[in-house]
């Protein structure tokens, strides 16, 4: 009988986590919480899809010593595909945890896995709310039988679907409310949202705004990050993952219900934003498309 995926690991390692155990329901996960000093160590390619991430410590860099791919500080995270090894060097002392997908039992860690499967290498990003999930997990899970596993499974999903929506959406972190322009923005946006199959063009928007066309686009990439077509295209693929999810309408009608001009152009857009396209996307949600 093979040996659980974290036992492999730990014996690459050389050491063993501090805290560990599953989490349990629509969201099966097993978590352990590592922290220790070393320099370099290799990990083969797991059996499942994880999700290492740091809580504090040291800069930690995953890669080929002369071509690191990514360089992870605390509340940084890293989504690693099945079958992909990574190499890691640290310069300190480290606390981490990793989260090993043990099935793909609901939508979110069924997209997380295709998603990380199509990039075929480790995805780092850095989101609030993953980190202080993944912490709050953790030390629930230090309560041993007095850890609440309702709370885990439903934290565990709030975990998962931002990162999904941190890997795959423009625009998430929303607008800081002591932004200067924060009114006007927010009425754009709620716009876009409300009127996805109509003119978002920056003209239409900046008039909404009441601003010169310039001057849009400038507070709009300081407040949101990205510029407003950017933006809108996230939000369109946003709604799309959502039809694709929850409905079998057809392909070429949702990229028509969602704004795209065809849906050659949605899929375009949805292979570069996901690396897979809309028809593989829903066959791996489960989803069959009416006829």
């Amino acid at each position: 009988m093979p040996l659980p995926i974290w036992i492999n690991v730990r014996k690459e390692l050389g050491r063993s986590p501090i805290v560990e155990g599953h989490i349990r329901g629509s969201t099966p996960l097993y978590v352990e919480r590592y922290m220790y000093q070393t320099i370099e160590c290799t990990v083969s390619g797991l059996a499942a899809t994880g999700l290492v991430t740091q809580f504090g410590g040291a800069r930690v860099g995953e890669g080929e010593a002369d071509h690191l791919r990514s360089m992870n500080l605390p509340t940084q995270s890293l989504l690693v595909p099945a079958g992909v090894p990574t190499h890691w060097h640290y310069a300190g002392t480290v606390d981490y945890a990793v989260f090993y997908f043990l099935e793909r039992a609901n939508s979110a860690m069924q997209s997380l896995s295709v998603l990380a499967a199509a990039h075929k290498q480790p995805l780092p990003f850095s989101d609030q709310l993953v980190g202080a999930s993944a912490l709050q997990l953790v030390n629930e899970l230090q309560k041993g039988r007095q850890a609440d596993e309702g709370f885990m499974e439903r934290l565990a999903g709030v975990m998962l679907e931002q990162v999904f929506r941190v890997l795959t959406t423009s625009g998430t972190r929303g607008i800081n409310a002591r932004h200067v322009h924060f009114s006007r923005l927010q009425k754009v946006l709620n716009h876009i949202h409300e009127h996805l199959t109509e003119d978002l063009s920056a003209e239409v928007l900046a008039r909404r705004a009441d601003v010169s066309l310039a001057h849009f686009r400038r507070i709009f990439e300081e407040a949101m990050g990205v510029p407003p077509h950017r933006y809108i295209v996230g939000a369109r693929l946003e709604q799309a993952r959502k039809l694709l999810t929850v409905s079998s309408m057809p392909i070429s009608r949702i990229a028509q219900e969602c704004g795209f001009s065809s849906q050659s152009h949605l899929t375009a857009c949805f292979r570069t934003a996901h690396a897979v396209t809309p028809a593989g996307y829903r066959a791996s949600v489960g989803v069959s498309a009416k006829a």
